[in-house]
């Protein structure tokens, strides 16, 4: 009898720390911003995917802006808590399903800021090649 009650405050023990250790915590203010940053850079990675088309059916060559963008894609990890999440539920054109890196959070932060960085100047490079004096 004793060994059953026992064994009922064990179970009840485990099954309470489990379902602690699975709750849905918010992510920390510095985890927002990292995420923040890592959508900016995929709203850009998308409307360079845009400027490649028009640049391949304007028959230009961007081989080593391609081979930026080769890089930068195998560099760009999701944020820890943001998994394969889309912004406001809309659905991208543009995923990536690189794992978190082991790092803090203010490593992720600053990790997504120089992803964004990276991505905006690749960004501005595709840009002077949609100029009006580049495409004609």
């Amino acid at each position: 009898m004793q060994t059953k009650i026992h064994l009922s405050v064990f179970f009840l023990i485990l099954f309470q720390l489990v379902s602690c250790g699975t709750k849905n915590q918010e992510p920390s203010e510095i985890l927002k911003e990292a995420n923040v940053f890592h959508q900016k850079s995929l709203d850009l990675r998308e409307e360079i995917m845009g400027i490649e088309k028009q640049l391949q059916n304007e028959g230009l060559d961007y081989t080593n802006l391609k081979e930026e963008l080769k890089i930068w894609d195998k560099d760009i990890i999701e944020v820890v808590g943001y998994e394969h999440s889309d912004a406001n539920g809309y659905h991208r054109k543009y995923h990536i399903h690189n794992p978190p890196k082991p790092l803090s959070e203010e490593e992720q932060l600053a990790y997504q800021k120089m992803m964004y960085e990276e991505i905006l100047a690749i960004h501005e490079k595709f840009a002077r090649l949609m100029a009006p004096e580049v495409m004609s």
